[in-house]
C-alpha cells in the first residue's frame, strides 16, 4: 500500500444485520467513488490492540495515546507487510446464530483469553498487526466508520484502540476521515482522546444536528464537520423483497434489550395493549444476540406472540418487515430496513439522542417517544392504533420521501469526502490528458 490508497476502517465480522448493511454500504459506496483506485479494508483492529487499554494512559491520557501511537509505529510499521484486502461487499461475514457467551462462561472466557495472550507475546496473528499498522501509517487517506463503539454502553478501551489507528495515520502525515456515527460521550477520559483525534481529522461526518454540536464543543473546525444520515439509507436503493415472511397485517417489534429498562417500566401494559388488538406479534430486530432475552419475557407477557431466535442478515430482515403493519423499535438499523421496505415505524428512544435526531432529520410524521417519558406506554398504543384502523396510507409516502431525502443528503455531504481520496499516477495522467483535449480547439476552429 502506498500514499495512492484509501484505507476503509469498518467491522467486517459481526452479529448484527444492521452493521452488515452498514459496513457493506460502506464499502460499496467507496469503491464505486474511488473510479479504480486503490480501496482497501481493516476489520477493525489488530488481537493485539486489546492488551491496550484507558488503565494505561495514566493521569495524562492525551500525551501518553501518543507516545504509544509513535511506539506502535516505531514497532510494527514495516515495509514488508502483507497489504490489506481490496475492499469488496464479499469481505463482510455476519454470524447468523446470535449466540451471546453470558455470564459465568463469559467470565472464563475472558479471564482465559488464551489468543489474546498469544498475541501480546507476538506468537499468533502477527503479520495481521502488521498489516494494520503499516496501512494506517502508508495510505494517503484512512477512513473509520464506527459501528455503535462511540455509545453510552459501549467499551472506551475498544473506541480508544481504533482512535490509535487514525492517530498513527495522522501522526505519518496522512489525511484521516471519521464518517456515520452519533457522538454520545459519556466518559470524560475517552472526551479527551476524541476531542484530540478529532481537531486533527480532515473530515468529521455525523448522522445528525445534535453530533455536529458535540463536535464543535470537543473543537473540531466547523469547516471540516459535514451532517449526514446513516449510509445503511443507502440500503433503500435496492429492491424490495420479493416475497415477505410473515402475515400481512404482523406487528413488529425490534426492541433495544440492552436499554429496555433506561426508562419507566410499562412494558407489560404495552404488551398488553398489543395483545387486545388481535394481530399477529413477532420480535425481530438487527441485534437479536443483544434482544432475545428481553424479546422472550415481552413474549411472555402476551399470546399470539413470538420470536425469531435466529439472526436474519439485512437482506432477509427487510423481508420479515416487508407485510408488517407496523414496525415498532429502538434499534435505529432495523428502522431503516423497514421503511425500505414501506413500514410505517413507530421509534422508540432508548438512549440519548440518536433515534430522535434523526427521526427529525427525516422529518418523519411520526414523533420518537421516549422510554424516560412516563405514560410512553398507551401515547405508542395510541399510535399503533391509529395506523391499523385507517391504514394510513400516506405514511408509506412519507416513509418514501424521507428515504430520498436523506440519500441526496448523504450524497451531498460525502462529496468533499471522495475529493480527499487519492489518485494514482495513471489515474492523474489520465485527468490530466483529459482536461487538456477538453481545452483543446476543435478540427472546425483550428480551420476558423
Amino acid at each position: 500500500m502506498d500514499k495512492a490508497t484509501t484505507l476503509l476502517i469498518s467491522r467486517l465480522t459481526m452479529q448484527n444485520a444492521g452493521n452488515e448493511a452498514l459496513s457493506k454500504q460502506f464499502l460499496k459506496y467507496f469503491s464505486a467513488n474511488g473510479e479504480g483506485e486503490d480501496v482497501r479494508a481493516l476489520d477493525r483492529y489488530p488481537r493485539y490492540f486489546e492488551t491496550l487499554s484507558m488503565k494505561q494512559l495514566g493521569s495524562c491520557p492525551v500525551d501518553a495515546f501518543d507516545k504509544l501511537a509513535k511506539d506502535l509505529m516505531l514497532r510494527f510499521n514495516d515495509k514488508h507487510a502483507v497489504p490489506l484486502p481490496k475492499a469488496a461487499e464479499g469481505l463482510v461475514k455476519l454470524d447468523e446464530t446470535a449466540r451471546e457467551i453470558t455470564g459465568f462462561l463469559r467470565k472464563i472466557k475472558r479471564k482465559i483469553a488464551w489468543r489474546k495472550r498469544l498475541s501480546s507475546l507476538l506468537m499468533i496473528e502477527k503479520s495481521q498487526l502488521l498489516s494494520a499498522v503499516t496501512g494506517c501509517a502508508t495510505s494517503g487517506l484512512v477512513v473509520w466508520n464506527p459501528a455503535g463503539e462511540i455509545h453510552p454502553t459501549g467499551s472506551p478501551d475498544q473506541v480508544m484502540r481504533l482512535l490509535l489507528l487514525l492517530r498513527i495515520a495522522q501522526l505519518s502525515g496522512n489525511k484521516t476521515a471519521v464518517v456515520n456515527h452519533s457522538l454520545e460521550i459519556v466518559d470524560d477520559r475517552l472526551r479527551q482522546l476524541i476531542a484530540h483525534v478529532y481537531k486533527n481529522l480532515d473530515y468529521v461526518g455525523v448522522r445528525d444536528a445534535k453530533s455536529v454540536e458535540v463536535a464543535l464543543e470537543l473543537g473540531v473546525s466547523e469547516t471540516r464537520i459535514y451532517e449526514s444520515p446513516d449510509l445503511v439509507f443507502l440500503a433503500s436503493r435496492e429492491d424490495r423483497a420479493q416475497q415477505g415472511k410473515l402475515p400481512k397485517g404482523t406487528v413488529a417489534l425490534a426492541i433495544n434489550g440492552l436499554e429496555a429498562l433506561s426508562g419507566s417500566d410499562e412494558w407489560a401494559n404495552f404488551m398488553k395493549g398489543l395483545e387486545d388488538l388481535k394481530r399477529p406479534i413477532v420480535h425481530v430486530s438487527n441485534a437479536v444476540n443483544h434482544d432475545r432475552d428481553f424479546s422472550n419475557y415481552l413474549a411472555g407477557l402476551a399470546g399470539e406472540s413470538s420470536v425469531v431466535d435466529h439472526q436474519p442478515g439485512y437482506i432477509e430482515l427487510r423481508s420479515f418487515y416487508r407485510d408488517c403493519a407496523v414496525l415498532i423499535s429502538s434499534r435505529l438499523h432495523a428502522s431503516i430496513l423497514a421503511l425500505c421496505e414501506g413500514t410505517p415505524v413507530i421509534s422508540i428512544e432508548p438512549s440519548v439522542f440518536k433515534l430522535t435526531a434523526i427521526f427529525e432529520q427525516m422529518n418523519y410524521p411520526i414523533r420518537t417517544t421516549r422510554l424516560q417519558e412516563i405514560g410512553w406506554s398507551e401515547k405508542i398504543l395510541a399510535t399503533v392504533r391509529a395506523i391499523i384502523n385507517d391504514e394510513r396510507p400516506e405514511l408509506v409516502t412519507e416513509g418514501d420521501r424521507a428515504l430520498r431525502h436523506q440519500v441526496n443528503l448523504v450524497e451531498q455531504a460525502f462529496k468533499p469526502l471522495f475529493a480527499l481520496m487519492p489518485r494514482s499516477a495513471v489515474a492523474l495522467s489520465r485527468s490530466s490528458k483529459a482536461e487538456l483535449d477538453r481545452r483543446a480547439p476543435s478540427s472546425a476552429d483550428s480551420v476558423s
